[in-house]
């Protein structure tokens, strides 16, 4: 693994991992991370650029601003945020000598490569793959349809209201007035239709974070993409099992597409 910080907007930073294989590759993988996390993903994202790896790829994982390494307060962190930052990896990993490249994007990072890709950001972006992936805001966030969530949303717009921020999850992770009011006019399940290269939703029937049932539904909106069910698996993929199906899945969808 080689540890790199890229610098950007003169005081801007993201810090990133490569990973590489034994013999030299033009092929690169791009996995951004989910909200209040960082780019190890609890460890999951470790193991996958591991694995994508020792199959020949160049693997990129990264913090977002506002998250682990990265410059930024999260207080201050958003979608917009989060899309410039993918188009300054994607710039770096093009500047490195990569034309043929695949993005991951996990939970709510699933919603800003979705973006990103429905932009035609970039022509050397050949597929994008989604875990558990943020499509709908307003299901998961705004006016969220899961307990976990559903039962603080009252509260968490009192602290927005009184301080201008608020904490999410157990980490307590801060996110400030503009996190929300960006989400407000982007609707990332709608873009899907804009989106043309080869598109690999998996998502868990238990995900208790983000609804199984959208990606369900808004896969149909993908002119080539598919869904794979995980069956009984919770958001994240971090039991044993889950992640054994995840990751196959995974690496033969880049093998096919990359």
């Amino acid at each position: 693994m080689k540890r790199t910080i890229i610098k950007f907007n003169s005081e801007e930073k993201i810090v990133g991992v490569w990973h590489t294989p034994k013999e030299k590759s033009t092929k690169a993988i791009i996995l951004a991370h989910g909200i209040t996390v960082d780019k190890d993903e609890d460890g999951v994202f470790v193991d996958l650029a591991n694995s994508l790896s020792d199959k020949g790829y160049s693997v990129f994982r990264f913090d977002f601003r506002g998250h682990g390494e990265s410059s930024g307060e999260s207080v201050d962190f958003s979608v917009n945020w989060e899309i410039e930052d993918l188009k300054v990896v994607v710039k770096y990993v093009e500047d490195e000598g990569y034309k043929e490249i695949g993005l991951l994007g996990a939970s709510y990072g699933g919603s800003s490569t979705t973006v990103y890709s429905a932009k035609h950001l970039s022509k050397n972006i050949k597929c994008l793959c989604l875990w558990n992936p943020v499509l709908n805001y307003d299901h998961t966030l705004l006016n969220p349809t899961l307990p976990w969530i559903k039962e603080k949303k009252e509260h968490m717009q009192k602290d927005i209201a009184k301080k201008g921020w608020t904490t999410l999850g157990s980490r307590k992770f801060v996110l400030g007035k503009s996190f929300f009011d960006t989400m407000k006019n982007l609707f990332p399940y709608q873009l899907l239709s804009n989106i043309k290269i080869p598109t690999l939703i998996v998502h868990g029937t238990k995900d208790t974070k983000v609804p199984y049932d959208d990606s369900v539904e808004y896969v149909k909106n993908l002119e080539n993409g598919v869904l794979q069910t995980v069956k009984d698996a919770e958001h994240g993929f971090h039991e044993d099992w889950e992640y054994a199906i995840a990751e196959k899945t995974t690496i033969e969808f880049f093998l096919k597409y990359l």
